[in-house]
């Protein structure tokens, strides 16, 4: 079974026909509407320069990071989401076959505080997690979108404030995506999508790496 198919069973799992399936359909329904993805790097554009703490609290940079290898980059939400969980034991399971490219994964997340080292620590994850500060580097890569108020409130309701989490009163969030980077820094794979049940697959990373 692949991710996504794993995404939709714990969805069918948690949200029945409920608000919560309705407050997600809508998210998705908004995102497509307002083409948040339309300015999200594609393949062939550079990958933008950026120096990031990790969870660990060591600063790691993009030259670093290709330095050593192709590089994969995934964006997601926090913890709090189950599906970005579920994504981030995903990739853990695809680390080994990713590694034997000579590859480097690195996943980034919006929030602070100690909370990247607590999401490293649930998924028992071997990958360096950074701290994108105020989803600037997911600004840069174009996958960052401004919460609606009605998912605003959705969120505040089940005692997630984002706020808080990100340390600052944006409320904003980065779009499900991931990127396949060459050692030149050229983007060779480009996943980007507003629908948080549907996320990059690993084999179809592992099949950009070893095109490199």
């Amino acid at each position: 079974m692949g991710l996504n198919d794993e995404l939709r069973k714990l969805a069918e799992s948690r949200w029945g026909e409920g608000r919560m399936r309705q407050i997600y359909d809508a998210l998705a329904a908004h995102l497509e509407r307002t083409e948040a993805a339309k300015h999200a790097l594609k393949v062939g554009d550079t990958l933008p320069e950026f120096v990031l703490p990790n969870a660990e609290g060591r600063l790691v940079s993009s030259r670093e990071l290709l330095a050593q290898g192709p590089l994969v980059v995934a964006f997601f939400r926090g913890d709090w989401c189950p599906f970005c969980n579920l994504t981030l034991a995903a990739l853990e399971d695809a680390l080994p076959r990713i590694e034997t490219t000579n590859a480097r994964l690195v996943a980034m997340t919006p929030d602070a505080n100690g909370l990247a080292l607590r999401a490293k620590h649930r998924n028992s994850v071997h990958y360096d997690v950074l701290c994108d500060i105020d989803n600037g580097v997911a600004m840069q890569f174009g996958v960052v979108y401004r919460v609606p108020d009605e998912y605003r409130k959705f969120l505040e309701d089940y005692k997630c404030d984002l706020g808080t989490r990100h340390g600052n009163d944006m409320w904003t969030l980065p779009m499900p995506s991931a990127f396949v980077i060459d050692r030149q820094g050229v983007i060779r794979y480009a996943f980007v999508n507003g629908d948080i049940l549907v996320r990059a697959e690993p084999d179809e990373i592992i099949a950009e790496l070893k095109k490199l």
